[in-house]
Parts: C-alpha cells; sequence; structure tokens
C-alpha cells in the first residue's frame, strides 16, 4: 500500500520560526511527468543541495534545521546535509522552531524535541514553548490554562481563565471569577489589576509593561509602578517588536516604546510592522514608504502598488504600474527588479520565488538568473510531448481575503502523425480538466496539475488536484485513456468482462465499502484503484494506492478486447523524414542543416534517399558551390570531363570561375573529396571575395598545435588556415586535423550553413 499526499501549490504545511540564510539553500518545489510534486533544495548557484524526495519541505529555521514530509505523510526534521534530526513518525498539524527546541504540533497535544532530535515530552494542549522552564497548556475537558514542567507535572496549584507564557519569571493570568494577575514562576500574585480593566494581549512587554483596554480606548501600563504609562487615547495598540509597538490615534498611526514616549507621532494613514525594525508607511498624499522605528525613512514611493509588506533576509518589495517587482534592501538601497512578476516569497539574501510570465519560478536576484522553473512541456517518448496549459477561473474572494477559483494545469498532446487523432485527443483532454470533479465540485475551488503516461498504445492522462478547500477538501485524480492510434476513448469497463467488479473487492482492502475505492487507472501492468480521504481538522487530504495486477485479475479481463490489446501493444510512430528522404527522420543530428541545404537547392537526393552519412565527392562539392554562385560555364568545358556526367556542367562552371586553381592537376569528380582540398576550394572562394591569404608566420603559429600539421601539404596549409580563421574548418578534439579524412553529407551540409 503506498500513501500518497497530494497539496495545491504554495499550501504551506509547517509553521517555520526566523528563516536563516547561512549557507543558504532553500526548498523548489518540481511537478513531474507522474502529476506528483515534490521538493528538494537547491543552493543559489541552482545546484541540488538536497535531492528532490520530499512531497513538502519548509524552509531552513535560525537553528538549521528544516521539517519535510515523505509520501507516506509522515513528517521529519533534517539539518542542512539532509540528515535526521527527528526520524519521519505521524504527520502533524504543523512544526515550529525556537532557539533550542522543536515543537511537533497536533490538533489536541504538542510533542517536543531538543535541537539534537531528543524527545523532551508530549504534552495536552500545549502553547508556544518552555520559558523560565514552564510550558503554557489548556485542558481539552474544561479549557483552562495551567503550567507544567518538562516532566509533565504541574508547576504549581491552580487553573486559569486565560493564559500567557512567561517572560522574565512574570506571566499574566486571568482567575475563573475574571480576576486579572501578574505570577511569579511559583504561582505567586506579583500584581494583581484593577476591575474593569482588561489586557489587550496575555503577554508582558519589555521589563514590566502590558497593553490594556477600557473597552473603548487602549493604554500603557507599568506593573511594578502600579500606574498609567499613558492616558486611554488609543484607538490601537499593537504587540511590541524589539521595544516599539505601533499605535492608531483617531486615523493616524504612529509608533511608542514601553516606557509610553512616542518616538513617531501619529501622522501616517497606515503603519504596518515589516520585521527587522522596519515598517511600511503611507501617507495621506498616496506615497508608501519603508522607516524605522524613530521615524528615519529609508526608502520611498510616491504611490502604492502592494508590498511593504515583510522584510525577510534584509529585503523587501514592492509593485509598480506596469507589473514590475521592485526589491529593495533593509537600509533603502535599490537591489533588483523583475518585469512581469507576481507573488514573490524570498527564499535567501539573493533568491526570490516568483510567478512571472504565468510560470513559476526561482530566481537569484544579484545575477538575475532563473535558478529553477516547473517545466513547461514533457516528453512522452516516441516523439510526443505534453505541453502544460494553464487554466484559471476566478469565483471571488473568501473571508480571509485570498482569491476563490480554479488553478489547474491540463496537457496538450503534440508529435502525433495524425492531426485528426491528436485534435481529438485534445479536446477530450480539455473537456476532461474544466468539467471538474463533479457538478458540485464545479462551484468549488480546484487547484494542481497533471500527470501523463504511455502504456503501450494508449495514452492516460489523469487529474492531481485538491477540490474545495480545508476542512472537507477531496483529492481528485480521475483519469482518461486514449487509443493513440484511432483517438478512441477507453473506459475501465472495456478491459473486463461483465461482473468483474466482485473480483475487484477480493482484491480490495476489506476496510472500505467498494464504491469508496474511486478512479481506477489502467496501465500495461493492471489498474489502480484508489481510495481518497478528505481532508479534516488534523489531517489533509491524502490518496491511498492499491494496484491490482492483469495477473490478480485473470479471471475477468477481456483479453481478446480492444483496450487490453492496445495496452500491450508498443506504440510505433510513423518515421517523420526531412524533404521526403526515407532515410533522414527528423530526428537525424543533421536533420535542420540537411533541410536548410535542400530548400536553398544546393544540394539534393536521389531515389528518394539523401545517403546523408556518405562520403561527399569532389562533383557534389563542386555542384553545391556552383548552386551558391549561381555560377554559369560561359560554353566553356574542364578537360577531362565527360558531357554526359550529370556533374558536367557544375564543376564546368566551378573551373571557368577559377575556383579550382591548385586542384586541378589531381581533380578527380567522383572520388572523396579530402579536408585539405577542400579547405583549397573554400580559401579560393574567400579570395575572389576580397579575404586575403595568411602570411607564412600566421601558418606556421596556427598549425603548430596539430599533431599532425605535417601531414597537410605544403601547398594547402595558407588555405587551411584561412578557412580556420573564418570558422569553416576545425582539428578534432584529439588535437590532430587528418587533412585527408573527407566529409559526408550531412557533415558537410552542416558546413554549407558557415559558407
Amino acid at each position: 500500500m503506498l500513501k500518497k499526499t497530494i497539496s495545491a501549490l504554495f499550501v504551506a504545511f509547517i509553521m517555520i520560526i526566523g528563516a536563516s540564510a547561512a549557507g543558504s539553500i532553500f526548498p523548489v518545489q518540481r511537478t513531474d511527468i507522474d502529476g506528483v510534486t515534490r521538493y528538494g533544495y537547491l543552493d543559489e548557484e541552482g545546484r541540488t543541495a538536497l535531492p528532490f524526495a520530499y512531497t513538502q519541505a519548509g524552509e531552513f529555521a535560525k537553528c538549521g534545521l528544516a521539517a519535510v514530509e515523505d509520501d507516506k505523510w509522515q513528517t521529519a526534521v533534517i539539518d542542512r546535509e539532509g540528515n535526521l534530526i527527528v526520524d519521519y513518525t505521524d504527520a502533524p498539524v504543523s512544526v515550529e522552531f525556537s532557539e533550542d527546541a522543536i515543537a511537533y504540533r497536533y490538533a489536541d497535544h504538542s510533542v517536543y524535541y531538543t535541537l539534537q532530535g531528543e524527545k523532551i515530552g508530549s504534552y495536552d494542549g500545549a502553547e508556544g514553548f518552555f520559558e523560565d522552564g514552564l510550558l503554557l497548556c489548556k485542558s481539552l475537558t474544561t479549557g483552562l490554562y495551567s503550567y507544567v514542567t518538562q516532566d509533565g507535572s504541574s508547576a504549581f496549584a491552580g487553573s486559569f481563565k486565560n493564559a500567557g507564557v512567561f517572560s522574565g519569571g512574570r506571566a499574566l493570568v486571568c482567575t475563573t471569577d475574571g480576576q486579572y494577575l501578574a505570577i511569579d514562576t511559583k504561582g505567586q500574585t506579583l500584581y494583581t489589576l484593577e476591575s474593569g480593566i482588561e489586557p489587550c494581549y496575555m503577554t508582558i512587554f519589555g521589563e514590566d509593561t502590558i497593553v490594556l483596554s477600557n473597552g473603548i480606548a487602549k493604554a500603557l501600563y507599568s506593573l511594578s509602578k502600579s500606574d498609567y504609562l499613558t492616558l486611554f487615547q488609543y484607538s490601537e495598540i499593537s504587540e511590541f517588536h524589539d521595544g516599539v509597538a505601533m499605535v492608531r490615534e483617531g486615523n493616524l498611526w504612529g509608533t511608542i516604546d514601553t516606557s509610553g514616549k512616542l518616538l513617531i507621532q501619529p501622522t501616517y494613514y497606515y503603519l504596518s510592522y515589516m520585521g527587522e525594525g522596519l515598517y511600511a508607511a503611507r501617507s495621506a498624499d498616496g506615497s508608501a514608504a519603508a522607516i524605522e522605528a524613530n521615524g528615519a525613512m529609508t526608502y520611498r514611493v510616491s504611490s502604492y502598488v502592494g508590498g511593504f509588506n515583510e522584510l525577510r533576509y534584509g529585503l523587501a518589495w514592492h509593485g509598480t504600474a506596469d507589473g514590475s517587482l521592485i526589491f529593495f534592501k533593509k537600509n533603502g538601497g535599490y537591489f533588483a527588479n523583475l518585469k512581469n512578476a507576481e507573488n514573490p516569497t524570498l527564499l535567501s539574501e539573493n533568491v526570490v520565488r516568483v510567478v512571472q510570465d504565468d510560470t513559476l519560478r526561482y530566481i537569484n536576484l544579484s545575477t538575475g538568473t532563473v535558478l529553477f522553473e516547473q517545466p513547461k512541456s514533457f516528453d512522452l517518448g516516441d516523439g510526443l510531448t505534453a505541453k502544460t496549459v494553464h487554466y484559471e477561473k476566478f469565483m471571488g474572494y473568501q473571508a480571509d481575503g485570498t482569491e476563490h477559483g480554479w488553478n489547474v494545469d491540463f496537457p496538450e498532446i503534440s508529435g502525433l502523425s495524425d492531426e485528426k487523432v491528436q485534435k481529438t485527443i485534445n479536446d477530450a483532454i480539455r473537456a476532461f480538466f474544466l468539467k471538474g470533479p463533479s457538478v458540485t465540485a464545479e462551484y468549488e475551488a480546484l487547484e494542481g496539475s497533471y500527470g501523463a503516461s504511455v502504456e503501450g498504445s494508449v495514452l492516460v492522462v489523469w487529474a492531481n488536484c485538491i477540490s474545495g478547500q480545508g476542512t472537507g477538501a477531496s483529492v481528485w485524480n480521475d483519469s482518461v485513456a486514449f487509443d493513440l492510434r484511432t483517438g478512441e476513448q477507453y473506459k475501465i469497463s472495456d478491459l473486463f468482462v461483465s461482473g468483474y467488479l466482485d473480483a475487484v473487492q477480493k482484491l480490495l482492502p476489506a476496510e472500505h465499502e467498494i464504491y469508496l475505492y474511486s478512479f481506477p487507472r489502467m496501465s500495461a501492468k493492471g489498474v489502480t484503484y484508489y481510495y481518497n480521504e478528505y481532508e479534516s481538522d488534523t489531517r489533509r487530504a491524502y490518496t491511498e494506492s492499491y494496484l491490482l495486477t492483469f495477473e490478480q485479475l485473470s479471471d475477468v479481463v477481456d483479453y481478446e478486447g480492444a483496450c487490453y490489446t492496445a495496452l500491450q501493444m508498443q506504440f510505433a510512430k510513423p518515421l517523420d523524414t526531412v524533404a521526403g528522404f526515407s532515410d533522414v527522420s527528423t530526428t537525424h543530428w543533421a536533420a535542420s542543416y540537411i533541410q536548410t541545404a535542400v530548400d536553398n537547392e544546393l544540394m539534393q537526393g536521389a531515389n528518394g534517399k539523401f545517403r546523408p552519412d556518405e562520403q561527399i565527392t569532389q562533383a557534389e562539392v563542386c555542384a553545391t558551390i556552383a548552386r551558391s554562385l549561381k555560377l554559369e560555364t560561359n560554353g566553356e568545358r574542364m578537360d577531362g570531363i565527360e558531357e554526359n556526367k550529370w556533374y558536367a556542367e557544375e564543376v564546368s562552371a566551378v573551373w571557368s570561375a577559377g575556383l579550382l586553381d591548385g586542384l586541378t592537376d589531381t581533380f578527380q569528380p567522383e572520388t572523396v573529396m579530402t579536408r585539405a582540398d577542400a579547405a583549397q576550394l573554400f580559401a579560393n572562394v574567400l579570395v575572389q571575395q576580397g579575404s586575403t591569404l595568411p602570411d607564412e608566420k600566421t601558418v606556421e603559429e596556427a598549425l603548430a598545435s596539430f599533431k599532425d600539421a605535417e601531414e597537410i601539404p605544403a601547398e594547402r596549409r595558407a588555405a587551411v588556415v584561412l578557412c580556420m580563421q573564418k570558422g569553416l574548418i576545425k582539428g578534432y578534439t584529439d588535437g590532430t586535423f587528418q587533412p585527408q579524412r573527407g566529409f559526408t553529407r550531412a557533415e558537410f551540409a552542416k558546413l554549407l550553413t558557415l559558407i
């Protein structure tokens, strides 16, 4: 049994605290032709640091660890070398990291480990991490909070209606009768808040500052002084970051420290914390800026077009009106820009994941290099290609502001010789994906990709998508199958004789009813059935797959049927040829050169063949030269050339033009032309076109590197070097020139593209 988790793009399955750029490697997702998205890690040069072996993978935290998931819906923690720190175990809802611990968060409990992978313990209802040696837990039965030590025992007697984590030996709690207190690690009351006043956050900031609300406005309060640091004059006070909070007075925002001192007077129409001490601010004039806690401006644009929402690895970004993204540094310096890009996620000090031109890409911003992008097409073999087509359907916005709709990829097949069959198959594939899982599912979100394979002479295409969002979402992995020779669409029932379901039911696990095994998929080996589990509060939607081989199903397989026959018959695509030559397929290495030579009427074949691997003769070389230069004989005939030969006119034309100078004494039209003689002929052409033969010193220097330089005839040496200078001829990788060697007709076709 194989349990496979399927998830849509960008669905984060782990929560990482404080990603780190040290020795930067980052997770990359790749969807292969099997339709499964796998994750690996690349470095900033685009090299694979860890293989694409994970079903999910998160960024590395500051502690140097990351959470990954395998195809059995289990989660592990790894280091940067891929070593297991925490072994694979049942997948939690999330994984969190602190400076000294790892937390696996399940729906009703959390399991904690050290950074070395040693288990600390399992705690029901745990929140946060151990602080001052104590962990905050919420009872699953009463809903009350208490504190426990690492051995799971109560830190002190008492439970609370609400409570916060400890900081500096103190924590805020609310008793069951509604009284708010500050307590120490022994549960002793340090401070009591006046009735009618409630903390906005169960957190003590700085030394002893808390944020209070009187139901209308908010203020800062000092526990040690038992006094207010500000009046109840603010509509909002955010949580503090590095001793600074944002405050709103009326409709304007500013910043304040834990002593109640305003660092920035409320002057901005919008303010949000970006991270690393930087804030995004918008002014009344529509401009947007990145400012420091004291109001110092580090970066500004005249108008806001998205972005300014997060500072990661010392970088942030914003959009422009033309659809570009501008990336800027923490100190405000310009860093890079990308055109036609959206949805950026910074993954290191140099790398961003972005959707550009409808393609998911990982780009090094420093160099502009695309380190990785999702392939847009896949080779199915036998000359068939599956090109990815993207389909989106917008349905509106959800309560959290995210878009709701379809975001689906499906294949378009090319390479079939019969265009009518190809169109029939592609139309059916498109209709299959655009219809979706069911009538009701058409109104649900749908996200994912596809898989495809050639099974014998049958093309099988399947969905690999999630239908719906959140609890109740389900896997859609239905498939369609086509005969590549006829375009006929096959169904599973075409494989079997009547009554086959009884045999199938006996082979599948009895733990589920037969009707729950959906979307059977045929292959050359047999039929795979799937049990798809819905997403719940504690588990994502996933699939269990069961392959039933034809041997297992032998009693019900229709072995004489067209479907089974097609699955077992190797698909043989009719050979595509170049220019009608039966001996030059479109996959031949010189196919494009031969096509160009034929299209330009420079080379010809005979009796339906081009003879690409035969050595080209002196007459054939002369013929191409005559055709290329449009030479005529002017009635002259070269001595020794028989008038009835096919090449008589063209060889005589080359001779008449003076291009056989230096070759006439040894010219034999039907023998192979050597590389040295070809160099002489090409050099004659070049000289007539204005080139100059190199001097003796240049010749000696140019030929000195060849092991067989002495084998080049003295009268050909200058011609050889001139052709080398023009890029027409070069030596071999073993350091030889091989002057007496000839050219194949295919090699000469390539050479013609350089002349």
